[in-house]
């Protein structure tokens, strides 16, 4: 199927054809092109080139970003909805599209419109906003900014053309798309405020005549029965979501309708990519990128096994000083040009080039650290701990202890391993993991503290964020151990374990220890701000229970519910 690229962005005639669906019912590129026309008529009066957006309809996304690129501005995409996050970003943005009722504190102070309706008049746009002059686009002007931590940890901005974005997606349906039908639905676990889940789940539908799931949802139960009512669907997830989703068994439900299954922002298991291989028929399609590269390579378990396969058009190196993946790629905005529409860039992962012009990861190189004075790859450790039997995931860094760096570590067991953490207590499990590290590796460079959880702490996109990691080494512990997490627009749900050194168990009570029910209260009112993006304004508690005692080691889940727009917080 060809690209219609960018003819939506610069106001192709509309045909009726479906462009997105959820919720709100199903929007038709007639629908598309007058919310962009009235959008862009909001913009031009405001003025200005930098446009900060948050939308956590992704309908709402493609409208932002086509009105954004019609109106010569820059789309300045939040990756969260957190008051800080958004004075931040607010500094030099003549305005704000938000989709939700939220309010964000300094970022206010600009002009906020809502991006289906800029007049404020409601869901559907006038007729004369249709009116808009359509212009054509210039492939080489800047259209979004993502953020990233890149190989350094610092959040930094990344500007992509709209070339880098429009080119990509040539390339995934040339690869893909003759698998793929107009009547192919895409669905998917990942936010469209990061490059994977906008291209993926946005840009490429949008622009290959497909129609896209409008809403974000996280639970398998939510997107599996509309998947298996849309007769022909297409996934696109992350790990995380995929193995639970293959864990319980629930991909059965869509064995008949799922076309093609893709899968980013962090490693994908073997286990779990050959378990989803038996029930969809093929694993997922695994994209290997970042935000500055795009693209880079992909790999397909039941047909590549570990080697990953560079993208048409990518060229990539391994340099010899770090042994690191340098690419060079016209999807790359950043870097070194080497000639026009091309450029060259130092990712951080260290690989090991084949002959028949593949390669296979061998762990970050950035992850290379002195502890005891020895030399220790942090990737090659993790490595050597999940060949235990008892262990699905590790995760290690480096934090001070006593005036010295120290490794420490954080782990996810399987149900064995679990049941042998109850029974045998952590002290027992954990000499049995470094005795088994002690096999390979010296003493001195052998984790000193382990945390067991039932999930790596990984974000939205799949990634483990340090601070996550670190948080579970806090030595002033006022917080559970978050294990895992996932949340839609109005709830919140959260896997925490008790820990034992809790401060807020000392004296209550001597000798049988139990969380405080004042304590439950603050970790309820920390997630509900962490979905509002704001501290919630208290007037009154109803139908206040505590029926069960919280007691330390125990692990449970919290569950939030906000009623919009600013009705009462459920919780328990």
């Amino acid at each position: 199927m060809p690209i219609a690229a960018p003819s939506l962005f610069h106001g192709a005639p509309a045909s009726g054809r479906t462009v997105s669906f959820g919720r709100t019912g199903e929007r038709s590129d007639h629908d598309f092109r007058d919310h962009v026309a009235a959008l862009c008529h909001a913009l031009e009066k405001i003025g200005g080139k930098r446009v900060l957006v948050y939308t956590e309809d992704s309908y709402a996304a493609a409208v932002c970003l086509a009105a954004v690129a019609q109106t010569g501005s820059v789309a300045v995409l939040a990756p969260n909805r957190q008051p800080e996050t958004f004075r931040r970003l607010a500094v030099g943005a003549s305005a704000a599209l938000v989709d939700t009722d939220v309010a964000f504190g300094e970022a206010a102070a600009i002009e906020m419109l809502a991006p289906l309706a800029p007049s404020g008049s409601g869901s559907r746009p006038t007729r004369s906003a249709s009116a808009w002059q359509w212009r054509e686009l210039d492939p080489d002007s800047p259209l979004a900014e993502f953020r990233t931590s890149g190989t350094t940890g610092e959040d930094k901005g990344v500007v992509k053309r709209l070339r880098h974005l429009v080119d990509e997606v040539e390339t995934l349906e040339a690869l893909f798309g003759n698998g793929l039908t107009e009547r192919t639905r895409i669905f998917g676990t990942v936010s469209h405020q990061h490059i994977y889940g906008l291209l993926f789940r946005v840009m490429w539908p949008l622009l290959a005549g497909r129609a896209f799931q409008s809403d974000l949802l996280l639970h398998p139960q939510e997107i599996l029965p509309q998947m298996t009512d849309a007769a022909d669907a297409l996934l696109v997830s992350s790990p995380v979501h995929l193995k639970r989703m293959e864990l319980t068994g629930e991909l059965k439900s869509i064995a008949s309708v799922c076309r093609a299954t893709f899968s980013s922002g962090g490693p994908l298991d073997a286990a779990t990519a050959h378990g989803i291989a038996s029930t969809l028929g093929e694993s997922p399609v695994e994209i290997l990128g970042s935000t500055e590269t795009g693209g880079v390579a992909i790999r397909q378990r039941s047909r590549d096994d570990e080697v990953w396969q560079p993208l048409p058009h990518v060229s990539v190196e391994r340099d010899s000083e770090g042994e690191r993946l340098v690419v060079t790629s016209p999807f790359a905005s950043e870097g070194d040009p080497v000639e026009p529409g091309q450029c060259r860039f130092r990712m951080g992962d260290r690989i090991e080039l084949l002959p028949e012009g593949g390669f296979l990861l061998m762990g970050r190189g950035d992850r290379i650290v002195k502890v005891g004075e020895k030399r220790l790859s942090l990737p090659a450790m993790e490595s050597d701990l999940e060949r235990h039997p008892r262990v699905r995931e590790a995760a290690l860094l480096v934090l001070d202890q006593g005036g010295q760096g120290r490794v420490h570590a954080v782990v996810s067991l399987d149900e064995k391993g679990r049941v042998e953490l109850r029974e045998g207590g952590r002290r027992s499990l954990s000499t049995a993991l470094g005795n088994h590290l002690a096999l390979r590796w010296d003493r001195v460079l052998l984790p000193r503290l382990w945390r067991y959880v039932d999930e790596l702490p990984r974000d939205a996109q799949g990634k483990l964020p340090r601070k996550r990691l670190e948080a579970l080494f806090d030595r002033e512990r006022r917080d559970p151990v978050r294990i895992g997490e996932s949340r839609s627009p109005h709830r919140i749900e959260r896997r925490i374990e008790i820990p034992n050194d809790l401060s807020f168990l000392h004296g209550h009570f001597e000798g049988f220890p139990v969380v405080a029910g004042v304590v439950q209260l603050r970790w309820v009112m920390e997630a509900a701000t962490d979905l509002l993006g704001e501290p919630p304004r208290i007037t009154g508690l109803e139908a206040l229970k505590f029926p069960d005692p919280l007691l330390p080691g125990q692990t449970l889940d919290l569950e939030v519910e906000v009623a919009p727009p600013s009705g009462p917080i459920r919780f328990r």
